[in-house]
């Protein structure tokens, strides 16, 4: 009768090699991305309709702007000393913050919101043309809180917080009426808006988790409420971008991170799935 001898360290390395391969497989492989078209007209009931997103927390000690400005003034942030009882409203352009800002009907414009303490946050909007006022309440814990503000009117606008009835600073947004595409020429065609495109990403395994695009905090899992793996958000269209999602542990360390670089098409809906 023949015999076979195992050879038990050839197969251990042979196991290793087999996970070493396995561990070093494409981060894309557990990952992947689907699309479909999708449409912004919600119909005429929501036209001229400017809404306001829910606050999302801001982690700024990743997204610290380089610059503040005060008209043709500017600071340093870390040289900057907030209230430490009143409210603050600054709107974000790229890496620097200020208080006035131009945009067009329509274009999303991101408001930070910083509240010194726990409390209730009211946020004014005063139309300067049409005389109305919105107005949201938030109860809110001590940080920073990134808002997306969509302006579906034309003129000045003033914004204003006040935290537990104690006003504090205003901006100031003068929106342009959105371009009229079909009677755009070669002199005013830089100004036709290239449209959007919608990215949700669901996870069963990671939650709790960042969303950054280009580098620039913009979403995250508990943007809706909701713990559960999933955001939705829109980005410029006609343009790659790379999303990053970001999950820390308690301490803030970070324990998952992958980047994903992609273009990004005019009125489609993209999905990326994380198993």
């Amino acid at each position: 009768m023949r015999r076979f001898h195992l050879n038990f360290p050839a197969i251990a390395l042979a196991l290793i090699i087999m996970l070493a391969i396995s561990a070093g497989a494409s981060p894309d492989s557990n990952q992947s991305w689907t699309q479909m078209p999708w449409s912004t007209d919600e119909g005429p009931s929501v036209q001229n309709a400017t809404t306001l997103s829910l606050p999302l927390a801001f982690n700024i000690s990743r997204n610290e702007p380089q610059m503040l400005q005060f008209g043709s003034d500017h600071q340093n942030f870390s040289e900057y000393v907030s209230s430490s009882f009143l409210s603050e409203l600054w709107v974000r352009t790229g890496v620097q913050w200020s208080r006035y800002e131009r945009t067009v009907q329509g274009v999303d414009a991101d408001i930070i919101l910083h509240m010194p303490k726990d409390g209730n946050a009211d946020i004014y909007l005063i139309s300067y043309a049409s005389g109305s006022t919105n107005h949201w309440n938030f109860k809110l814990l001590r940080g920073y809180y990134l808002l997306r503000l969509v302006p579906e009117e034309d003129g000045r606008f003033f914004m204003i917080t006040a935290l537990d009835n104690q006003p504090g600073n205003a901006l100031m947004l003068d929106v342009s009426p959105r371009p009229n595409v079909a009677s755009s020429s070669p002199m005013d065609v830089g100004t036709i808006q290239i449209g959007k495109a919608k990215v949700t990403i669901k996870s069963q395994r990671i939650k709790g988790y960042d969303v950054y695009v280009d580098g620039v905090f913009y979403s995250s899992d508990i943007s809706d409420g909701i713990l559960d793996g999933i955001t939705s958000f829109t980005v410029g269209a006609g343009k790659t971008h790379t999303i990053t999602v970001s999950q820390r542990d308690i301490q803030g360390n970070i324990i998952n991170e992958n980047e994903h670089t992609k273009s990004f098409k005019r009125d489609t809906a993209y999905t990326l799935l994380i198993n």
